[in-house]
């Protein structure tokens, strides 16, 4: 074996040095460099495969998080649209009431001017008469002279008055 290894060129001594020192380099570099390597890559890749699984749970809850506000968006806006149907039912009904309201309100009113320009109208006449009566009479104590016509007159003045209004109330 030696005379094969001299006659490939190989110094055995040598050769053996070279593997101690390869096994010593080997373990020294597998207990303080690959095994702290590979503890790093470890928990680099810990850590990853974490941060994926959170990423997916992240994701996950985000889906839901928008199934959930487009079911609370659906819900407010049917609840939003109830609540103004509802609004807009209750105003019609109150629209409705303050209108029948205002009309009677109105129709009293205007029947009670009515009444008052009757009475009004009532009053004016019975003024103009009074007016009249006194108009009449000084016209009569004018054309007659100083005579004493009361009770004389009183009939034709009365006669005169009911002509007046009987005139009046057929314009």
């Amino acid at each position: 074996m030696s005379d094969l290894l001299n006659h490939l060129g190989v110094d055995w001594k040598l050769l053996l040095a070279q593997v101690v020192n390869f096994a010593i380099l080997a373990f020294v570099l597998g207990k303080f460099a690959y095994k702290p390597i590979l503890g790093m890559l470890k928990k680099r890749s810990d850590d990853i495969e974490e941060g994926l699984r959170a990423s997916e749970e992240s994701k996950e809850r985000l889906s839901k998080t928008k199934i959930i506000e487009e079911e609370r968006i659906l819900a407010a806006d049917k609840k939003a649209l109830s609540m103004v149907q509802a609004a807009e039912t209750t105003a019609k009904v109150r629209g409705e009431a303050i209108m029948e309201d205002s009309k009677k309100k109105s129709e009293g009113m205007v029947e009670s001017a009515h009444k008052s320009i009757e009475q009004e109208r009532g009053r004016m006449a019975e003024e103009v008469g009074k007016e009249a009566s006194m108009f009449v009479r000084m016209g009569l104590e004018k054309v007659i002279g100083k005579m004493d016509f009361n009770e004389r007159d009183n009939a034709l003045i009365a006669e005169a008055l009911k002509e007046m209004k009987s005139a009046s109330t057929h314009k």
